[in-house]
């Protein structure tokens, strides 16, 4: 351990004053290890593997001499986009200052949630290859245990974390893509409500305008059972001929429980089993999504598997409140990009007013859902 310390830091021990040898959490790229500075303060520091820069090269290439193999071999399968996207995320994943900007842009971006909370970058000790940060301490997301000994609630949790997820896909546009649970903490904080720790920003999906807005229109399609705008909006996303398939990849759900009404159905394990069961047979007809989709599109797959994973651990999903919330990020997603071409001040008064009716109206249908839920 001292030695990838060494070989970042010149003289490692006239800066920290302990290092626990131990890391907290290892990984392909990098590990990460509880240290303490001169000055007495905790740091986190992750430190990347000596030879994983060289070795990453070379991982690659195989990746695409393998792709080709298999491509030639089975010509449904297309993996070429997976090679793409990795040659694309690894040189951003191993550059630790990248990794700070993007820290920084997230803890200035959702300032306004107070439960967020997201490590402090110390810029002086660090580099693209070593990052020291503020230790921020929690249990895992998924350890229920640990919420149970700590009375944290697991639907605030998952509430606060739809809310966060939503606005960075639907609204910001800049998405945190590797949202497992080594990645997310939770603790208790002083006043009784529960803080949300985000770590490990050196992924991040950045949707344009064009893309949020497209997948803003086609999720509330789905949750309105609007084939047709379904079509239409997968369409514009690259993958229009396999609507009802991706509209099922990016809900998580059978294409019976998109056209009953998400809203009013429960995700259930046989539903998630009878989902599991169906990818085999359709295999080249995913293959054929992800090669044709939108490139930004493929790291918000992932990380909507990801989350929903989490909510289905804190046995919250399909939460009647989790569709509120994303409903009306996609609203005010949809309304700003409107705003953008108003002309006039009179222009822009009409639109918030249709806005803030459209979101309106939103409470109330959700509500009367919850009531009808309630007494039958």
């Amino acid at each position: 351990m001292f030695y990838k310390i060494k070989y970042l830091f010149v003289q490692p021990l006239e800066i920290f004053s302990e290092i626990e040898p131990e890391p907290l959490g290892a990984a392909s790229l990098a590990q990460v290890h509880k240290a303490r500075l001169k000055d007495g303060s905790i740091v986190a520091i992750k430190v990347q593997h000596p030879y994983v820069k060289g070795n990453s090269i070379v991982d690659l290439k195989t990746m695409e001499v393998l792709a080709k193999i298999v491509s030639r071999v089975f010509p449904n399968f297309k993996f070429q986009w997976l090679v793409d996207e990795t040659k694309r995320n690894i040189p951003i994943e191993l550059d630790f200052l990248q990794e700070a900007k993007n820290t920084e842009k997230v803890r200035h971006m959702f300032r306004h949630f107070s439960w967020l909370k997201i490590p402090k970058i110390n810029y002086e000790l660090s580099t693209s290859r070593v990052l020291t940060m503020e230790f921020l301490e929690g249990g895992q997301i998924n350890d229920l245990s640990y919420m149970k000994q700590n009375k944290i609630n697991p639907y605030e949790v998952s509430d606060k974390l739809g809310q966060l997820y939503s606005q960075m896909i639907f609204v910001e546009g800049f998405v945190h893509s590797d949202p497992h649970p080594g990645n997310i903490l939770v603790q208790k904080s002083k006043s009784g409500s529960t803080d949300i720790i985000l770590l490990d920003h050196g992924l991040y999906a950045t949707l344009n305008n064009e893309v949020r807005c497209e997948y803003s229109k086609l999720w509330l399609s789905i949750l309105n059972r609007n084939k047709s705008q379904m079509k239409e909006h997968c369409d514009k996303l690259g993958v229009g001929q396999f609507y009802a398939l991706f509209s099922c990849m990016v809900s998580g759900r059978t294409w019976d429980s998109i056209e009953s009404g998400l809203e009013t159905t429960k995700y259930t394990n046989k539903e998630k089993e009878m989902f599991q069961q169906e990818i085999p047979s359709l295999l080249n007809a995913i293959t054929d999504i992800l090669a044709q989709v939108n490139r930004e599109m493929l790291l918000i797959l992932k990380t909507n598997d990801l989350i929903r994973g989490i909510e289905f651990t804190l046995q919250t999903h399909g939460r009647m409140t989790s569709f509120l919330v994303m409903s009306k990020c996609c609203v005010r997603s949809i309304y700003g990009e409107q705003m953008k071409s108003c002309q006039s001040s009179l222009q822009r008064a009409v639109l918030s007013m249709k806005e803030r009716w459209t979101l309106f109206k939103l409470s109330l249908y959700y509500f009367y859902l919850h009531l009808y839920s309630v007494v039958y």
